[in-house]
C-alpha cells in the first residue's frame, strides 16, 4: 500500500465511523485510562472530554549470542478527546533514547521513536461475561529525524474486547496487526491483561503480551498497580520482563492519566 492510498484509507475509516456514530454512554464517573500495561479498553472518554496519558520508561536488554548490551529510556504521551460519545481521536508521541555496548564500543541513540494520529471507535457495550467491543487504528507518521525514523506511513489496528468477569476481575484482550515503516510485512499482536480491584482506588494486574513477525514468536508478561487519587487523576507502577531468540528484556514505568471534568448540563 502506497503512502498516497494509505491516507486515503485512513480519511475513509475516519469519515464511516463519525457517520455511524450513536450516543452510547462513554462518559464514566471515575477515569479509563489506557495505562498502566500494553493493553487497552474498549470504551472512549466521553463527548467533549480531554484525557492526558503519560509515562516514563526505563528499560535494559542483553543479546547472550552477540554480548550487546543496551539501557535506557524513553517518555510517552497519548492525548484523546472525544468527538462524540463512542467516537474519539488520539495522539501519541514518545522520545526514547538508549545507549548501545558491544565489544567495548558504545553507540548512543537518540529520538522521536513515535509520532501517531488515530481514532478508537466503541462498537458493542456488554453485559457481564460478554464483552465490550471497540476497534482503535493508529497511523505512525515517517520522516520524524532521529534515530529511529521510518520511512513510510504505518498503520496499526486493534480489536478491543473487555469483560466483567467478577464484580473485582476485568478481562482485556487487544488482537491486531501493525506495519514498522520499514516493511511491507505486517506484524500481529496481542495481549490479555487480568485486573482486580483491591478497594475502589487501589487495582492491580497482570498481563500477556506479544508478536509474531514471519516465523518470530515473542512473548512478554508484566504487572503493576493502579491508584484512583480522584475520579479525574490515577497514578501508575508496573514492570515488565521478556526472554526470546537469547535476548533478555526489562523495563520499569510509572506514569499519571487525567482528564477533563464533563461540563454540567
Amino acid at each position: 500500500m502506497n503512502r498516497l492510498n494509505q491516507i486515503r484509507a485512513l480519511l475513509g475509516c475516519f469519515i464511516s465511523f463519525l457517520c455511524v456514530a450513536k450516543a452510547y454512554g462513554q462518559f464514566h464517573e471515575t477515569i479509563r485510562s489506557g495505562r498502566p500495561g500494553q493493553s487497552i479498553g474498549a470504551f472512549t472518554v466521553g463527548r467533549g472530554i480531554l484525557q492526558v496519558q503519560s509515562g516514563i520508561d526505563w528499560f535494559g536488554y542483553k543479546n547472550e549470542g552477540t554480548g550487546l548490551l543496551g539501557r535506557g529510556g524513553l517518555s510517552n504521551t497519548v492525548v484523546r478527546f472525544g468527538l462524540t460519545e463512542p467516537f474519539e481521536v488520539s495522539a501519541l508521541i514518545e522520545y526514547r533514547f538508549e545507549r548501545q555496548t558491544e565489544e567495548g564500543m558504545s553507540v548512543p541513540l537518540s529520538g522521536w521513536s513515535a509520532l501517531d494520529v488515530g481514532m478508537r471507535y466503541h462498537i458493542f457495550t456488554g453485559k457481564g461475561l460478554v464483552p465490550n467491543v471497540g476497534f482503535q487504528s493508529r497511523w505512525r507518521i515517517p520522516g520524524m529525524g532521529g534515530d529511529y525514523s521510518i520511512d513510510q506511513w504505518a498503520p496499526r489496528f486493534l480489536l478491543v474486547s473487555s469483560q466483567q468477569i467478577t464484580d473485582k476481575v476485568t478481562l482485556i484482550t487487544n488482537w491486531g496487526a501493525s506495519w514498522n515503516g520499514n516493511s511491507a510485512v505486517p506484524q500481529g499482536n496481542y495481549t490479555a491483561n487480568l485486573s482486580y480491584a483491591i478497594t475502589s482506588k487501589l487495582g492491580i494486574f497482570i498481563e500477556n503480551y506479544g508478536s509474531v513477525f514471519r516465523n518470530d514468536f515473542d512473548t512478554y508478561v508484566d504487572s503493576g498497580l493502579a491508584w484512583l487519587v480522584n475520579p479525574d487523576l490515577q497514578l501508575d507502577l508496573l514492570a515488565g520482563y521478556g526472554k526470546n531468540e537469547g535476548i533478555e528484556e526489562y523495563f520499569i514505568s510509572g506514569g499519571i492519566s487525567v482528564r477533563t471534568k464533563r461540563k454540567s448540563r
